[in-house]
């Protein structure tokens, strides 16, 4: 896979110019099963139980309060709760694949699979423990953007009984995972948003993720959003957020 920047460059220039902090102090963010995290909720008080939930990845070079602001605005009570990748960015802002002394994007193939299904048992095991800290009222929903896309894809193609849905955004994933996906449970629907002129994972490959996930038994459907790039719209975040609104219900 190629390295995504230009989303990150691009959101990176504006919370800067809007003068907002890049990476969220020490004392905003809690610990679980190996990572660092935010929670918010939005129509409910904090101290709420028994919410949805919705866990978000940010992408690469990006930080959980950064890809926050694309995971809000939902009109039912939920409690969200933003990843922070365990990696430093040499860019700034954090990773959810090692960049040193190696970096993800300059391993071969097969040294990227194994980064990729340690990185998602990481990720399963955190929505366990999220799942038995605060007890929603159903599964999560897992979404990410980019590099937090590929998890997202992973976590519904491996650990597919853990969540309600999952929703990869402008994202792509090895389809070698695939081999022996027979053993996973597949009750997790995906559901895949991406732009159609996307110059970096091109809308030909993410069609292939499709048919590939549905020759394989998964529940998939995608959205695509002519004239966009490697980036969210306006139309593509309220799509995901009536679809998970739709699914936490």
């Amino acid at each position: 896979m190629a390295c995504r920047c230009i989303l990150a460059l691009t959101l990176m220039a504006f919370f800067a110019t809007a003068g907002l902090s890049q990476t969220p102090p020490d004392s905003e963010l809690k610990s679980l099963a190996g990572y660092r995290y935010l929670e918010r909720t939005e129509n409910a008080k904090a101290d709420a139980k028994d919410l949805p939930m919705v866990i978000g990845l940010h992408w690469s070079s990006s930080t959980p309060k950064e890809f926050g602001e694309y995971i809000a605005g939902f009109n039912i009570p939920v409690r969200i709760i933003l990843l922070e990748g365990p990696y430093e960015h040499p860019r700034g802002g954090r990773s959810f694949y090692v960049r040193q002394p190696v970096s993800y994007y300059d391993m071969n193939a097969d040294e990227k699979m194994a980064q990729l299904l340690s990185e998602s048992e990481k990720l399963g095991k955190f929505i366990e423990a999220a799942t038995a800290l605060y007890t929603p009222k159903r599964k999560p929903v897992v979404i990410g953007a980019s590099q937090g896309g590929d998890l997202s894809y992973l976590a519904a193609i491996r650990y597919g009984s853990l969540i309600t849905a999952a929703c990869p955004l402008l994202a792509t994933f090895d389809e070698r995972i695939l081999i022996n996906s027979g053993s996973f449970k597949k009750q997790a629907p995906i559901f895949v948003y991406h732009g159609e002129d996307d110059p970096i994972v091109r809308i030909a490959d993410v069609n292939g993720h499709v048919k590939a996930l549905n020759a394989a038994g998964y529940k998939i459907r995608l959205s695509t959003y002519p004239g966009t790039k490697h980036d969210i719209s306006a139309e593509m975040k309220n799509a995901y957020l009536h679809r998970i609104n739709t699914a936490l219900r």
